[in-house]
């Protein structure tokens, strides 16, 4: 049992104070916990939406331009039917290298009549294929995308894209095919890191897998036990994100998807909950290991306080000695303080200084003399205004950071950010105590916003080029078709093609070729406008945005500068090289007021060109000028070349 001088010395002010200062501590640390843990979490959000759109567009390009091929080819068949030349066309009209493995056609007897690998085909019996039953037993020409199938004719696991040939009265003629590599998805998906747990699928919306990277890969083919998170309200709710076990392997991930536009797909982009959370568990550790450690100083500062008391009741002999211990104990506590990368202040309830380290007068701004002698925060305050630490903003900011504790006791803890002069930011975070007094911690996390902005830029930026890229072109051009629709703000479309580039990276390689790309970049800058925005869409395609001062002079010098610039001869790695470009416009609005509408005028503009000869400027519905001599006929028209 306690004797009474040591329960006197236990209900002492200094006993309470270090219970509520471990308690003020511990409460802090799991809000900061808590904050950092809310952020990351919306991090891993916002990164599976983005990557859910970057595999959604790659879905868009690969399975739009194959099924363009197949109309192409449907035509010609039905055009021609005694002379078409399958494999010829499929040299001609598919890419090398890309998605598309081979074309086929199938009778309306179900055998294979041709195919672009081998010429007559194999008489194959494909009746009981599902991408052959579905167009026999079903009107209308809609495209169909099969689960993915073991190829007979290509030995390969593949995806059918169909549709139905038919005859001019609507009979069933058969089904043209153009089977598409799955790994070709897969291997993309696969570049791309979601982590060690992450996984990116693309599935149908009957449930079936088609292609998949990470932990999804197993799963290629086949249709879970359960329906796929969202699958069933697709229709109404097409992008969205979900946290929870997956149907996988029941890790938790954070999950994005989209429905593809036009498609009957769905793309799922998740990140593992351990993944994305690793760093909050790392700030667990950090910040667990501090407040323990503040905590033992408390208390043995506390336990220090209570002998001392007794010790000075017992005898004043033992003063001196409890004293030199006090002191090494308060230098114990001021060297851990003032080795934390964190400022730390604590302002008593009278508005004065009660506890400041080395770290905060650095991030403040002011000389460590003026947080000598316990002053008032408000002159601290005053301090930071003279040497323009508080800017022109100071009123307000000396409203967030006074010292008195009525100005944020109602509002609860506050957490801003400062800019200081010298570029630095600051996070501040206030806790009110109380009793009055309040706690604020001071971190530099320049870095981190460095960091964030970085990987913002990275997001809409080609990386070898500086330029935007497809996403920040389309967000612009969207931003353009309202200000059209809103302002009546003009704008024009450029499309651009470098002619023979494919030529100069075969010949030089391809770091001659990127470097090449890195000077046209160069050379398409400076001949924008403010306002102006020019864009990589992948490989040798560009685009500009250009905004339109309604001077016809002013759009034809913005078309001839660029042709100008792009066409001068390159000097790379001691070669002189040239190359051409072909440049389709379309102005808005009157080629049209919609995005897809003046991507695909000027796109058409741009082939105009490239069909007349190369190296040219077509304005859409005009004939193609050009910048040398060009292969078209006399008198051809950008009309007769469409």
């Amino acid at each position: 049992m306690l004797s009474r001088p040591a329960l006197r010395c236990l209900l002492q002010p200094a006993t309470a104070l270090g219970v509520l200062t471990i308690a003020l501590l511990w409460l802090g640390i799991g809000y900061q916990l808590a904050l950092e843990r809310d952020k990351l979490q919306a991090v891993a959000v916002q990164t599976t939406r983005n990557l859910a759109r970057v595999v959604e567009e790659h879905v868009v390009r690969a399975f739009t331009g194959s099924d363009q091929i197949l109309r192409l080819a449907r035509a010609e068949i039905l055009r021609n039917p005694d002379t078409f030349d399958l494999v010829a066309f499929a040299r001609e009209a598919v890419p090398p290298g890309g998605v598309a493995v081979q074309l086929s056609v199938i009778g309306a007897d179900g055998r294979l009549r041709m195919n672009s690998r081998a010429s007559p085909a194999a008489p194959v019996d494909l009746s009981d294929r599902r991408h052959f039953q579905i167009h026999r037993d079903r009107a209308g020409d809609a495209l169909d995308i099969s689960p993915p199938v073991f190829g007979r004719v290509s030995g390969r696991w593949t995806l059918q894209l169909s549709r139905p040939l038919r005859g001019p009265d609507g009979a069933f003629l058969g089904v043209v095919v153009a089977s598409l590599d799955a790994d070709y998805f897969s291997q993309f998906y696969a570049s791309i890191d979601v982590g060690k747990g992450g996984s990116i699928i693309l599935v149908g919306t009957d449930g079936v897998v088609r292609a998949g990277a990470g932990a999804a890969a197993p799963l290629i083919g086949r249709k879970g036990d359960r329906p796929w998170p969202t699958i069933e309200n697709i229709g109404r709710v097409p992008v969205g994100s979900v946290v929870g076990p997956s149907l996988i392997d029941g890790v938790v991930r954070f999950i994005s998807f989209r429905r593809v536009e036009g498609l009957p797909l769905v793309v799922y982009a998740s990140i593992s909950a351990a993944d994305a959370l690793a760093d909050n568990a790392r700030y667990v550790k950090v910040y667990s290991a501090l407040a323990a450690m503040l905590t033992l100083v408390v208390l043995a500062a506390v336990a220090f306080a209570v002998r001392q008391r007794m010790a000075l009741e017992r005898t004043a002999a033992a003063l001196h000695a409890s004293e030199a211990v006090a002191r090494r104990t308060s230098q114990e506590l001021a060297a851990t303080l003032d080795n934390i990368s964190q400022g730390i202040v604590m302002v008593d309830p009278a508005g004065r200084l009660a506890v400041v380290n080395r770290r905060a007068a650095d991030l403040l701004g002011v000389p460590e003399e003026t947080l000598a002698g316990r002053p008032p925060f408000a002159d601290v305050v005053a301090e930071m205004a003279r040497r323009g630490e508080l800017g022109s903003a100071r009123e307000c900011s000396h409203r967030l950071v006074s010292g008195s504790a009525a100005e944020v006791s109602d509002a609860g803890p506050v957490v801003f950010e400062r800019t200081r002069p010298n570029g630095q930011t600051i996070e501040v975070s206030c806790v009110p105590m109380p009793d009055g007094g309040m706690v604020r911690t001071y971190t530099d996390v320049t870095e981190r916003r460095a960091s964030e902005r970085r990987i913002a830029y990275m997001a809409l930026h080609d990386p070898l080029t500086g330029l935007a890229n497809r996403t920040l072109f389309r967000t612009r051009l969207e931003e353009g078709v309202r200000a059209l629709r809103e302002r009546g703000a003009p704008f024009a479309v450029v499309s651009i093609d470098l002619d023979r580039f494919k030529e100069v990276n075969d010949a030089f390689g391809h770091p001659a070729g990127d470097a090449l790309l890195q000077r046209v970049a160069h050379r398409l800058r400076r001949c924008l406008r403010d306002g102006d925005l020019a864009a990589r869409l992948g490989g040798d395609e560009l685009a500009v945005l250009a905004v339109r001062d309604g001077h016809a002079d002013g759009r034809e010098s913005l078309a001839a500068m660029i042709l100008e610039a792009l066409t001068a001869p390159y000097r790379i790695d001691g070669q002189v090289v040239e190359i051409g470009a072909s440049l389709g416009l379309a102005l808005a609005p009157e080629d049209g007021d919609g995005m897809e509408a003046l991507l695909r005028a000027a796109d058409q503009a741009m082939y105009r060109v490239k069909g007349h000869g190369r190296n040219g400027v077509c304005w859409a519905g005009r004939a193609p000028r050009f910048a040398g001599p060009s292969r078209r006929e006399p008198g051809a028209t950008c009309t007769d070349a469409a």
